[in-house]
């Protein structure tokens, strides 16, 4: 099957030979062993060198400083770094928080944010709650500001963040706010996922702010937050892609060395069809990845795009995580292996912004309010 976004595009092919390159120069998974359960979570300095690089913009339109480019570059720089284990902030700061700015009305704020985004000085996340719900925050208008307290459960990129996109309830709806990340009253805890990345946990209690942190007013911001979402599923999807692949890859050289009964288990004929099976499982990932980057760019078709794609690619990386760690044997399950490292990051992957089960119960609600 071709790769959708295996194409003659120049700027796709750049992207994804420097990502080769840095992932064939960075890689070390001692490092990422090391990083677990600390904050931030990431390598500061791998970050301030996909900054240098400009991948902090690629989504970032050009107008605001950035390269102004598509899903589909984005999902071809993720999808290499995950094999290397070295994506990280870019989902849920470069993709996430700054689509959500790109969707916000336009603004002097809004422009300073993108702007600070593309040069790598300010990374933002976006507060939620679990489910990827809108948090439980409230806004309290007080004439020459607003006033805002509450909880969000679930602000992946937090650790390391600069500013904070609050979505809070006013009067007539959500709307967006941005806060300084060290802003008095802002509380923030961590809780540890399945790669032992942290995923911050947010309390503002009575945290005043002037009327310009105001990015978007109810509708516009629930608009904006909920476009964003979709993109960011379509993008990890092809994140999820690049670990399936380098999971089958890892199973597969395995299955070339390890011995059983004096044979090569590769040779043995029910291991070949399991391969068989991953190989094509891997493959309607990559269908799916193509659909749903074909038509991620009509507002209309978004939706659906996004949870074909993440529900695809989640089902396709949990599977092959399952199967990965059965044909290595016993070894699949220890510290020391690095397959266990890309099995956790394809969990929490799977997981964030709806595994494959919650796709599919977005599509038969989807159905029915279409019906």
């Amino acid at each position: 099957m071709m790769d959708p976004i295996s194409t003659d595009d120049s700027m796709i092919a750049e992207l994804r030979d420097g990502a080769q390159r840095l992932v064939a120069d960075y890689t070390d998974h001692g490092r990422t062993r090391r990083m677990r359960r600390t904050l931030p979570g990431h390598d500061l300095e791998l970050a301030a060198t996909f900054a240098e690089l400009g991948w902090f913009g690629v989504l970032v339109p050009e107008a605001d400083g950035g390269i102004g480019l598509g899903l589909a570059e984005m999902a071809t720089l993720v999808r290499e770094l995950e094999k290397g284990l070295i994506a990280e902030p870019l989902l849920a700061q470069a993709v996430l928080a700054a689509r959500v700015l790109v969707h916000a009305p336009a603004g002097p704020a809004r422009s300073r944010l993108l702007a600070g985004l593309a040069a790598g000085e300010i990374r933002p996340a976006l507060a939620l709650d679990f489910d990827d719900a809108l948090p439980t925050v409230t806004a309290t208008d007080e004439g020459e500001g607003f006033r805002l307290s509450g909880t969000a459960l679930s602000v992946a990129g937090a650790a390391g963040a600069t500013h904070l996109l609050v979505p809070a309830q006013l009067d007539k709806g959500y709307g967006l706010f941005l806060l300084p990340a060290d802003a008095p009253g802002i509380t923030l805890s961590w809780l540890w996922r399945a790669d032992d990345s942290p995923l911050g946990q947010l309390t503002l209690t009575g945290v005043t702010v002037p009327d310009e942190v105001l990015l978007a007013p109810p509708m516009a911001a629930e608009a904006a937050i909920s476009r964003a979402l979709d993109e960011t599923r379509v993008v990890a999807a092809g994140a999820l892609l690049g670990l399936t692949e380098h999971m089958l890859a890892m199973t597969l050289e395995y299955m070339g060395i390890r011995r059983q009964y004096d044979q090569l288990i590769g040779s043995f004929q029910a291991l070949q069809h399991k391969a068989v099976d991953l190989y094509i499982e891997k493959e309607r990932a990559v269908a799916a990845l193509g659909f749903g980057l074909s038509r991620a760019i009509d507002p209309t078709t978004l939706p659906l795009a996004a949870l074909r794609a993440k529900g695809r690619c989640s089902e396709a990386a949990s599977r092959i995580a399952r199967e990965a760690i059965q044909l290595h044997g016993a070894i699949g399950f220890t510290e020391e292996h690095d397959l266990g490292l890309y099995v956790k990051r394809a969990l929490t992957l799977s997981a964030w912004l709806g595994n494959a089960g919650e796709q599919r119960r977005r599509f038969v609600s989807m159905g029915l309010a279409l019906a």
